[in-house]
């Protein structure tokens, strides 16, 4: 029981929390001697330093509820953490590879100091991604699959280890991750290459044309204060749209919808339960219709100049599969028809003596390719097309 013998104000001491006068309190618990100052305010205890107590005001309480639930996670996150597996990095989905890519391409250079951990808050806000919900959901989604590692154990911890493994390695550095990266995606593919399949690759277009699109009406509906994002409906309605129409035409029908609906005033300030994604793709749906059934041209419409690239769609349409701005005026049928025959032979190939994938680009021209076998030494010419 704690009695209190003398307690004056002391103005001259300030609350370290609300920075209010404190009082100075002399007392007597359990028939020992306490001092210590009081806040006058928030009733925050400081107390001398030969003297173990804690001190009970609301925000004291509050972080030792806090240390104490970070302990518990950590405790959980390190038996989670001795669990999680390992995975080769040339296991990895193409589309992952694509994004730990643009995020260390930048980060992890020989020539410039850099941390062995992804510091998300400090490159989160660049233009990894087209747009902001897509760069969330692959955080997201690496964590899930344990491919990320919190490096410290916060529940809103923005500090991440990759957890793979190079070449049978464990915890590789992150230049060498990015060095490997690097061979697969800029080297045209005589370094190996970054996905299992074709498909892989036709898939992570469509995904980033239609990431790109999404950005699109954000950039547009930015100007007049209105949110809106994509939706897995207009996803599925866009990959149809990109089967017959360049991205520059869907460009076109996504902002003369955008236009009818804010002259109609039926977009909301707030994209609740996605209304104005809905209203969205209902409008351009019905354009698209009309236009089939009176058989209009659909016009192409330039990506606005001031519409960032992002680090994903520069390398993939740029860097790995050599297209240029072209890219965004056809369908992706035609874009595709170029490289298909091309990454499915790379795909697919193998010593045609000994049956091993451990090949080597000797000489690659646009319908030739020379292959020499690491592991029989034995050399193979294709043609690619």
């Amino acid at each position: 029981m704690l009695q209190i013998l003398q307690k004056q104000l002391d103005e001259s001491t300030l609350c370290p929390l609300c920075q209010a006068s404190m009082y100075w309190v002399e007392a007597e618990q359990y028939e020992q001697e306490l001092n210590f100052h009081q806040c006058s305010h928030c009733e925050h205890r400081i107390f001398q330093n030969s003297q173990q107590q804690n001190c009970h005001c609301a925000s004291c309480t509050q972080q030792r509820k806090k240390i104490m639930a970070e302990t518990r996670l950590q405790e959980q996150q390190k038996f989670k953490k001795q669990d999680a597996p390992e995975r080769e990095l040339n296991q990895l989905r193409f589309i992952d590879k694509l994004f730990l890519l643009s995020i260390l391409d930048q980060h992890a250079q020989e020539h410039i100091p850099h941390e062995e951990f992804i510091d998300w808050e400090k490159i989160k806000y660049l233009n990894i991604t087209p747009n902001y919900f897509f760069q969330h959901g692959m955080i997201k989604h690496l964590l899930k699959e344990q491919i990320l590692i919190a490096k410290d154990f916060a529940e809103n911890a923005q500090q991440y280890y990759i957890n793979v493994r190079l070449d049978g390695y464990s915890e590789p550095s992150l230049f060498s991750i990015a060095q490997q990266l690097r061979y697969w995606f800029y080297e045209n593919l005589s370094m190996g290459t970054p996905f299992k399949t074709a498909d892989e690759v036709k898939d992570a277009l469509y995904l980033l044309l239609y990431q790109e699109i999404v950005q699109f009406m954000q950039f547009y509906c930015r100007t007049w204060g209105i949110q809106i994002a994509g939706n897995h409906s207009f996803q599925s309605f866009c990959y149809r749209l990109l089967d017959v129409l360049a991205v520059g035409q869907i460009y076109y029908l996504v902002q003369t919808a955008l236009e009818f609906l804010y002259q109609q005033k039926a977009l909301k300030p707030r994209n609740e339960n996605f209304i104005n994604t809905n209203l969205l793709k209902k409008t351009v749906q019905q354009y698209r219709e009309r236009s089939v059934a009176e058989k209009w041209e659909t016009s192409t419409l330039p990506r606005p100049p001031n519409l960032p690239f992002s680090y994903m769609s520069e390398i993939l349409f740029f860097r790995f599969l050599g297209y240029d701005e072209r890219i965004f005026f056809q369908p992706v049928w035609r874009s595709w028809r170029k490289i298909e025959a091309r990454l499915k032979f790379y795909s697919l190939k193998r010593c045609m003596h000994c049956g091993s994938d451990e090949l080597t680009v000797d000489y690659d021209a646009e319908n030739y390719v020379s292959l020499f076998c690491r592991n029989c030494k034995h050399q193979d010419h294709y043609f690619t097309q």
